[in-house]
């Protein structure tokens, strides 16, 4: 079974890098900017987004830190369904223009939806494996 989406709008970023660590505007289009209303009241969103450049090889097992491990269980671009989430800081908003911190997409990534982030959506001291961060 497919499915398609309709893109709610884009990453805009000046940095030409797909750093966590810069300010990114995330630019809803006109039609959705009424459903923006509130979400400045947020600190954090969720923003889910197309990894509309990454292509997928068809190989579901990589290497990581010596180990073969499967796709799902890494944060890769190169998957079945490129899919891109990033948890963010909301610095402000400014009519359809969110400005926000924390978004790893590059420069034109579509964006599929955004959520409002809440005390639910966090996991204390997550079990997370020494390979996953490099065997740090």
């Amino acid at each position: 079974m497919d499915c398609c989406f309709k893109y709610i709008g884009y990453v805009r970023r000046e940095d030409n890098s797909a750093s966590r660590d810069n300010l990114v505007k995330v630019i809803i289009n006109e039609e959705f900017e009424d459903g923006l209303i509130g979400i400045e009241e947020f600190s954090h969103l969720i923003i889910i987004y197309h990894l509309h450049q990454a292509t997928f090889d068809g190989r579901v097992k990589r290497v990581r830190d010596g180990k073969e491990i499967g796709v799902f269980a890494t944060r890769s671009q190169f998957r079945p369904n490129p899919i891109g989430i990033s948890v963010v800081s909301l610095i402000r908003r400014e009519g359809n223009v969110l400005i926000v911190k924390g978004i790893n997409a590059i420069d034109g990534t579509p964006v599929l939806d955004i959520k409002p982030y809440d005390t639910w959506d966090r996991v204390d001291s997550p079990k997370v494996p020494h390979w996953h961060n490099g065997g740090k």
